[in-house]
């Protein structure tokens, strides 16, 4: 029986502007095993960011269930929470967020410096996560001499050194050509198959979304569409963009 790394349980988020309440999600209900690879597609305003935020304990809810590793985040204190963060989030951005003043080694073992790992140990693990995302001939380089899609697969070892069980990347490829794109996601498809991470991913490019094994499709804050993955991945690409075209927009 697989174990359940995320249990959402009707999920709002409502903000107030003005006086209004205005509702973003509405009534969410979801579950994520360990080891799933996950993406949330939308168009704007449907959601999708609102939601990857209040699952990574970004934000708060306005009511609903969150349960990240059998733990309840929506109650949870801040000193808990920051050490749910540690031990079982890793967080890939869009804008890579690597520091400029470091080598692309140092940005990567960072989080591990932090926690006060041995050097040699720190080292080790970063070169070896270096290796298996095709990084290691560029380890003593520092962001301005990488390229985008170097930059965000080292952003990628660096939320993956400390070993978390479960990756949110929110629009990872959005900066990226489709080569540098591509490389990113075989690279997410390796690091769930190979190491079980589970990953949830927003995104809005179809094509990346085929990489997962489940998509949920927001519209006006709800789950409009909940596809499963095949054996072809040239097949759920397909199915993605006929959803696409069946829901009457661009999911852009």
């Amino acid at each position: 029986m697989k174990k359940k790394i995320l249990e959402v349980e009707h999920l709002q988020k409502i903000y107030e502007s003005h006086g209004y309440g205005v509702p973003v999600l509405k009534d969410i209900n979801l579950t994520i095993d360990q080891g799933d690879f996950v993406a949330i597609m939308g168009p704007s305003g449907s959601g999708k960011s609102t939601l990857l935020n209040l699952i990574s304990s970004i934000d708060q809810p306005t009511k609903g269930v969150i349960k990240l590793a059998g733990q309840d985040i929506v109650h949870m204190n801040a000193k808990a929470l920051s050490k749910l963060r540690k031990d079982t989030i890793g967080f890939v951005f869009q804008d890579y967020s690597l520091l400029d003043s470091m080598s692309l080694l140092d940005n990567i073992v960072l989080p591990l410096s932090l926690n006060g790992a041995k050097a040699a140990i720190s080292l080790k693990k970063g070169k070896r996560l270096a290796r298996q995302f095709g990084l290691f001939e560029h380890l003593d380089k520092y962001p301005y001499q990488l390229s985008g899609g170097q930059k965000q697969r080292g952003a990628t070892c660096r939320a993956l050194i400390m070993e978390p069980e479960i990756l949110f990347a929110d629009e990872p490829t959005g900066a990226l050509d489709s080569r540098s794109s591509q490389d990113l996601l075989d690279c997410f498809k390796k690091i769930n198959e190979e190491n079980a991470t589970t990953i949830v991913m927003v995104t809005h490019d179809a094509y990346a979304a085929s990489y997962a094994k489940e998509v949920y499709i927001l519209k006006d804050g709800k789950i409009e569409l909940h596809l499963h993955k095949g054996d072809s991945q040239k097949e759920f690409f397909n199915r993605i963009l006929d959803a696409q075209a069946a829901m009457g927009r661009n999911l852009q």
